[in-house]
């Protein structure tokens, strides 16, 4: 995602590593259908390890009504990787939201004190 400069302080500000765009998406056995999805993740550092989420819009119209409930296991593919995440809910938009399973579909930060 962007990097930028805060001018009135000088420090250098990361937003949460991420990705927005088109995704193939595959539900159990179904083919892959391409939506758009927005993922982002941080390094939760109470765990210690790196934890993503998001939103999957339109797989309901892509899929059908009841493709993907609540405990549903997806894989998202975008071009620059490929994760599992689980359906965790519905927003008041009809997405889906999902929790990462595994390494997510985007590149991370960069690991400068071996913490990943």
């Amino acid at each position: 995602m962007t990097h930028f400069t805060d001018d009135a302080d000088g420090h250098d500000h990361d937003e949460p590593d991420g990705y927005r765009g088109p995704a193939h998406v595959v539900v159990g056995q179904r083919p892959p259908v391409i939506v758009d999805v927005e993922l982002s993740g941080n390094f939760e550092p109470i765990s210690g390890r790196f934890v993503w989420r998001g939103r999957v819009r339109e797989l309901t119209h892509a899929l059908g009504e009841d493709a993907a409930p609540v405990g549903t296991d997806l894989t998202i593919t975008t071009s620059e990787g490929s994760g599992t995440a689980r359906v965790s809910g519905l927003d008041l938009w009809g997405s889906h939201m999902v929790d990462g399973l595994t390494r997510p579909p985007f590149p991370v930060m960069e690991d400068t004190e071996g913490l990943l």
